[in-house]
């Protein structure tokens, strides 16, 4: 099945979540990339990807977690290779890594080519800064 890919690029998180929001309610699965939080796993909107910050966890005492984080050269990296995964072009994977190192928060959804326009509306309605389409 041939598939294309939608990037979302959002400047905040209130945008980003109604788009993720709206898009899982339309049956879209996603991957989201945010600079703000660990990276982990969660159930039915795809892989949260956060390189870099975290707050501090307090876990039921007052010691702070002083686990190490990924410095910003490990993080281009690591979203670098999981663009590659999308099978998209290198410049179009260097411009979306360079953006991602300024704090851009993105959300990606692979589609039939018939849902891709129904998912670009989605994330433009929601307050994408630019949503791109990939065939």
């Amino acid at each position: 099945m041939k598939t294309t890919t939608i990037v979302g690029i959002f400047d905040n998180a209130r945008d980003l979540d109604r788009a993720v929001d709206r898009l899982a309610r339309a049956g879209f699965e996603d991957t989201v990339y945010d600079e703000g939080i660990v990276a982990e796993e969660t159930g039915n909107v795809g892989t949260i990807f956060a390189p870099g910050y975290a707050p501090a966890a307090y876990w039921g005492n007052t010691e702070r977690d002083l686990k190490p984080k990924l410095d910003r050269h490990a993080n281009a990296r690591a979203f670098r290779a999981h663009l590659a995964e999308y099978h998209l072009p290198k410049n179009v994977i260097e411009g979306y890594v360079t953006n991602f190192d300024h704090d851009g928060e993105f959300v990606l959804v692979k589609t039939s080519p018939e849902r891709a326009e129904q998912a670009l509306e989605i994330m433009r309605t929601s307050g994408a800064t630019r949503a791109n389409r990939h065939d």
